[in-house]
This record gives C-alpha cells, sequence and structure tokens, in this order.
C-alpha cells in the first residue's frame, strides 16, 4: 500500500489502553463521524480517513447535480453581490428562477 504521508512528523503520540484502544483527542475528533482504517501489511503503518455522516433528508443534495450548480452558481453571485430579490411567499417562486437560466 505503501502510505503517502503529507507530513513526516507525528501529530501526536498515542499509547494503547489495557484492552488496546488509542485516544486521539478531540482536535483530530472534530466533527468526524468514523474513521475508515487501513493497514500497510509490510510495515503496519496505519491510516485513518476520517468521515463526516450527512442527515437523511440532507442527502438527496449529494446526489442531485443540479442542486449543486445552482448552489455553487449562487455562492458566486452572493460573493460579486449579484443578487436577486424574489418572493419567498410566491409559490412558485422557483419557476422564476429555473426561467432564468
Amino acid at each position: 500500500m505503501g502510505l503517502k504521508l503529507k507530513y513526516e512528523k507525528p501529530v501526536t503520540t498515542a499509547r494503547p489502553d489495557d484492552r488496546g484502544r488509542i485516544t486521539l483527542g478531540s482536535s483530530l475528533t472534530k466533527d468526524v463521524s468514523r474513521y475508515d482504517v487501513f493497514v500497510d501489511e509490510m510495515t503496519g503503518e496505519v491510516l485513518l480517513k476520517p468521515f463526516r455522516e450527512v442527515p437523511a433528508q440532507e442527502a438527496w443534495f449529494y446526489k442531485n447535480d443540479q442542486a449543486q450548480k445552482l448552489v455553487a452558481e449562487g455562492i458566486v453571485a452572493a460573493k460579486d453581490s449579484k443578487l436577486k430579490k424574489i418572493n419567498l411567499k410566491k409559490s412558485s417562486w422557483i419557476d422564476d428562477v429555473e426561467d432564468d437560466q
């Protein structure tokens, strides 16, 4: 596997407890819900790949390329101060946004 590390110097050191567990500390686990663990069979080096879980009601966004494109365009427009006022009370406001495309 040959791990390629960005830093040659350790971020921290840790010793396993009597049950073989290693605590990473809050700075390495903040906003992380799980890690995939990879072990190099030749050297025994361990790589932890952190993951953040997405709430089920938000998962659709990551599967919808069009929604991601619109959000990215909105962020660029906001940065460029090119904002458009819309009436949120109007039931078909989304149609106006789509018509502008």
